[in-house]
């Protein structure tokens, strides 16, 4: 339906863009009126009308993979895809024109890689044409294929056609590498780019450490470290498999459970609304009374269904609690015995997290309050005294039995440029990149002095 209804609007926004309403015209006649002109070069009102089309289907389209209404007909949006269109058309010829004139003809080595891209995607639409347009079709191997390509050729599909979007794809690449290529990011940039995001990383971490320690561990790139924040490795003892299984059944039990208590206390509430209300039909009372005793009834039902849910997880935990207690005690008897922390980690550690990478090397880094890690976890983890201190064996909420390590503190303070010198040079210099390469698009455009005739557009 709602596909249905999505080409419906867009069959009516053709008909508003073709002007059809009240005015005769000959359709072929008004689809040559020029609407944009730039010496010789010209773009026709069917052009510009097809761009408009795809903007506004296009732009449906995304709305509609998120759920979101959006009106191709509406005047608004045809004015904006309008604009749209027609800039893209305008950036579109002078972009050709400074290919033309700026770079030379395209290498050897080029015409293959152009040959090869558009080979590769010519083949990969094929399959997709024979997944969706042939799905029910009982042509196989070769004959499969030949429908899918003369289908495709129908479309204007043809492979000439992808060697030559291949061929324009690369020569706007190379238009662009040569606008940019002495775009650079001076110390000053640098440094000014820094001091900023040392400043606002101080502002969000000074009052939420957690925060930081989340980005941590998630790989993102820090400029500044709170107070607060230490490092801790873990030795993880999971539940068994079976054991773990039957645990996220109770809970899943658990969690339904909750639903309906939750649903058998809106019935309630809906309810009880209604007998609580002076002017409300006698009619109304007895059936809000009614649904009212029947809610009830179902929320005694879900209460108990909940409770015995509950057990039903107490019970999975403790039984997979006690799966793995003796082969926890062993690695606390090894610790208590000297072995080195390091090498009984590698050895028996169960924590996917802890086997490479910066947590291996440096732990995870913790702070109070942290929701992204068990609260078992956090709790033990910041509750240890000194640099050095291991914990007993800690319940998890949710894998098993956590040893902790406390290892050290996270250094106070801005993290120094070297630290992210390349990160971030190589992020400003994307940014400064493209934003050059646009303004000198923009540029382009304005010196074209484009003649656009907006009312023949809307004739």
């Amino acid at each position: 339906m709602q596909k249905k209804a999505l080409l419906a609007l867009m069959l009516a926004a053709t008909l508003l863009l073709s002007s059809c309403a009240l005015v005769v015209k000959d359709a072929a006649v008004d689809a040559q009126t020029v609407i944009i002109r730039k010496g010789d070069t010209t773009v026709t009102k069917g052009e510009v009308q097809k761009a408009v089309l795809d903007q506004l289907n296009y732009t449906a389209y995304m709305y509609s993979m998120y759920g979101m209404s959006y009106d191709p007909t509406d005047a608004a949006n045809i004015a904006t895809a309008q604009s749209s269109a027609i800039s893209a058309l305008e950036e579109d010829i002078v972009t050709k024109e400074h290919i033309a004139s700026d770079l030379e003809a395209l290498t050897e080595e080029q015409l293959a890689e152009v040959q090869e891209t558009a080979q590769s995607n010519f083949d990969a639409d094929i399959e997709a044409v024979k997944s969706y347009q042939f799905a029910d079709s009982e042509l196989e191997g070769d004959a499969l294929t030949e429908a899918a390509k003369a289908w495709m050729d129908e479309q204007g599909m043809t492979l000439d056609a992808y060697v030559q979007n291949a061929t324009e794809s690369k020569q706007r690449e190379l238009l662009r590498e040569l606008v940019i290529k002495d775009v650079e990011v001076t110390e000053e940039d640098f440094l000014a780019e820094y001091n900023s995001r040392v400043e606002s990383a101080k502002t969000s971490y000074d009052g939420n450490p957690a925060s930081y320690a989340t980005a941590v561990n998630n790989g993102s790139t820090v400029y500044y470290a709170p107070e607060g924040v230490r490092r801790v490795k873990q030795i993880l003892t999971k539940f068994h498999d079976d054991d773990q299984t039957a645990i996220n059944d109770a809970n899943a039990k658990v969690t339904s459970a909750n639903s309906a208590v939750t649903a058998a206390n809106a019935k309630i509430t809906s309810a009880q609304e209604i007998l609580d209300t002076e002017n409300a039909s006698e009619e109304d009372k007895a059936q809000a009374q009614t649904d009212l005793d029947a809610a009830n009834a179902e929320l005694e039902t879900a209460n108990a269904d909940l409770a015995a849910a509950q057990s039903e997880l107490e019970a999975a935990r403790e039984t997979a609690f006690a799966n793995i207690e003796e082969e926890t005690d062993a690695i606390l008897a090894e610790l208590a015995d000297g072995a080195d922390w390091d090498t009984l980690m590698a050895e028996k550690n169960q924590d996917p997290g802890m086997k490479s990478g910066t947590a291996a090397e440096k732990g995870y880094a913790v702070a109070a309050d942290m929701t992204s890690f068990d609260s078992a976890f956090v709790e033990a983890a910041m509750g240890l005294e000194n640099i050095g201190d291991i914990s007993g064996k800690i319940r998890g909420d949710a894998y098993g039995y956590y040893i902790i390590k406390y290892i050290g503190d996270e250094p106070v303070g801005e993290i120094g440029p070297e630290a992210v010198r390349e990160t971030l040079t190589s992020s400003l210099l994307s940014t400064k990149q493209s934003t050059f390469y646009n303004d000198t698009l923009a540029q382009w455009v304005e010196d074209a002095k484009f003649q656009v005739d907006l009312n023949a557009l809307k004739d």
